[in-house]
């Protein structure tokens, strides 16, 4: 959760937003202590509450799919 905290923190700064007016625009969906306590890294958020901030800040998560390697015994390299 950490790396999605520091996205937020991040993005935050890019908006000019502090906690305050990010937990006003959530305030009937997500407790301010929850936003406080998340950001500061006090606690970690429900996926609830990450997904909700990261929608509010324009945050997406994006999965890359990745090629499996084939082992390459030595001396057998092609050049």
């Amino acid at each position: 959760m950490t790396m999605i905290r520091d996205a937020i923190v991040e993005r935050m700064k890019e908006l000019k937003l502090n906690p305050n007016k990010l937990s006003e625009t959530l305030k009937d969906s997500i407790p301010r202590m929850t936003i406080y306590d998340f950001l500061s890294g006090k606690t970690d958020a429900r996926t609830e509450v990450a997904s909700a901030l990261m929608e509010v800040l324009g945050l997406e998560i994006i999965i890359q799919k990745t090629t499996k390697r084939k082992k390459v015994k030595p001396g057998k390299r092609d050049k």
